[in-house]
C-alpha cells in the first residue's frame, strides 16, 4: 500500500538491527504500525503487539496479526452458501450491486463523479459500497466472528489504493483520470502468518498503551514531519468505519481535530518522544526516523540516552532516493532513513 514513511523497503534493514541486538528476544511491538508491513513481517519470528491510532491501521492489524490465520466462514457457508466472500464480492457483476439503495452509497456519493469528487470512479466507489453495507449486514446478523469481520474489511482497504485516482494521499484528487483509477476494484485475499502465538492488536494513543504493556522489542515508527495522516488518509479511514460522516470542503475531509499526532509538530515532538520512551518498558528500542524530519538527530541521541544505556546507542544510516531533500539550496541531494538503537533497563 502506498502510504507515508511505508517501511516495506526496510524490512531487511530492520531485520539486522533486531538479529544483531536483539538474538533471545521474543515478543516484538510495533507501536505506530500504520500499513501493518513491519509487524506482518515480523510475526513470522515474534509474538507481536501492533497498534495505531488510525482506525484502518487497527483493522489491517485486526485482520491480519490478530487473527490467527485466514478465516474459513463457516457460519456464513452455513446461513447463505458463501465459503468464499472475497471471491463472492470480486466475481459479482457491477450490475447485480445496483439494488443498493442510494442512501447507502456513501463512497458514490461523496468519493466519486455522482457526489463531485474523483477519487474513485461511480463504478468502483458502488462496489466498495456494496461490499461494506453487505458486511456490515452479515456481522449484524452473526454471520461472521470479529476475526472474520476485520480480515474482510482489511481486505477492502488494501484494495482501494490500487484503483484510486491520486498523486499519493488522498489530501487532493487528480483531476483527469489516472490510469490506475480505471482498473476494476476487487478486495484483496490478504495471506496471514499463523505463528501459534497470542499475537495483540490496539487501537490506542501508543504513549498510553506503553504504560499496560512490556516485552522485548519495541519498534518506534513516528512522522517525521509536520503532515498529519488523517487528512492524507481520511478515504481508507471512512471505509474502515464506514460511519457516514459528515465532509466538509472541495477534498471532503473527515473532521481530524482530535486525531493530531504531537509527533507532528516542532513544538511538541521532542517531549512526545520523551513521554513514549519514559513509558517503555521494553528492552531494545529501535527508532526509524529520516533525516530530513522535523526532530534534529542531536535531539533523538539526547532524548534516547536520557532514557536508555549510553553505551548501546548506535545509528544506522540508509540511503533513501526516492526523494529529494525539501531545502533544494543545501548539498543535501540525498535523503537517509535512520535506524536508531538503544538498550534500555527495564
Amino acid at each position: 500500500m502506498r502510504f507515508i514513511g511505508n517501511k516495506s523497503q526496510l524490512l531487511d534493514n530492520i531485520k539486522e538491527v533486531v538479529d544483531k541486538h536483539a538474538v533471545d528476544a521474543s515478543t516484538f511491538c510495533d507501536i505506530f504500525s500504520g500499513t501493518a508491513s513491519v509487524a506482518r513481517y515480523f510475526k513470522q519470528w515474534y509474538e507481536i503487539y501492533s497498534n495505531d491510532l488510525l482506525y484502518f491501521s487497527y483493522c489491517l492489524q485486526r485482520g491480519t496479526i490478530e487473527n490467527p490465520r485466514k478465516p474459513t466462514f463457516d457460519k456464513l457457508a452455513s446461513a447463505l452458501g458463501i465459503s468464499n466472500p472475497i471471491q463472492y464480492f470480486n466475481e459479482m457483476a457491477t450490475a447485480d450491486m445496483e439494488s443498493l439503495k442510494q442512501e447507502k452509497r456513501f463512497f458514490q456519493n461523496n468519493y466519486a463523479p455522482a457526489g463531485g469528487r474523483m477519487y474513485l470512479t461511480d463504478l468502483n466507489a458502488l462496489r466498495i459500497d456494496y461490499a461494506r453495507n453487505t458486511i456490515e449486514n452479515w456481522r449484524r446478523h452473526g454471520y461472521l466472528s470479529d476475526n472474520e469481520y476485520f480480515y474482510l474489511i482489511a481486505s477492502i482497504i488494501e484494495g482501494i489504493p490500487f484503483v484510486s485516482n491520486i498523486s499519493g494521499t488522498y489530501g487532493a484528487f487528480n483531476k483527469t483520470w489516472d490510469i490506475r483509477s480505471k482498473k476494476l476494484f476487487t478486495l484483496i485475499d490478504l495471506p496471514v502468518v499463523d505463528n501459534g502465538r497470542n499475537n495483540k492488536s490496539y487501537h490506542k494513543d501508543g504513549t498510553l498503551l506503553l504504560q499496560e504493556i512490556s516485552g522485548d522489542i519495541l519498534y518506534i515508527d513516528p512522522p517525521y514531519n509536520e503532515r498529519q495522516y488523517l487528512p492524507n488518509y481520511h478515504v481508507l479511514e471512512t471505509a474502515a468505519k464506514y460511519d457516514f460522516p459528515a465532509l466538509r470542503g472541495i477534498t471532503g475531509q473527515r473532521p481530524y481535530e482530535l486525531q493530531k499526532s504531537n509527533f507532528c509538530s516542532k513544538r511538541t515532538v521532542c517531549s512526545a518522544l520523551d513521554s513514549l520512551l519514559k513509558n517503555a518498558k521494553f528492552k531494545h528500542i529501535i527508532l526509524s526516523y529520516n533525516t530530513d524530519g522535523i526532530m534534529s538527530l542531536d535531539e533523538i541521541e539526547r532524548i534516547m540516552k536520557s532514557h536508555g544505556i549510553p553505551s548501546t546507542y548506535e545509528v544506522y544510516f540508509i540511503p533513501y532516493r526516492r526523494f529529494k531533500s525539501r531545502n533544494k539550496n543545501t548539498k543535501k541531494d540525498i535523503l537517509k532513513e535512520m535506524l536508531i538503537y538503544i538498550q534500555k533497563e527495564v
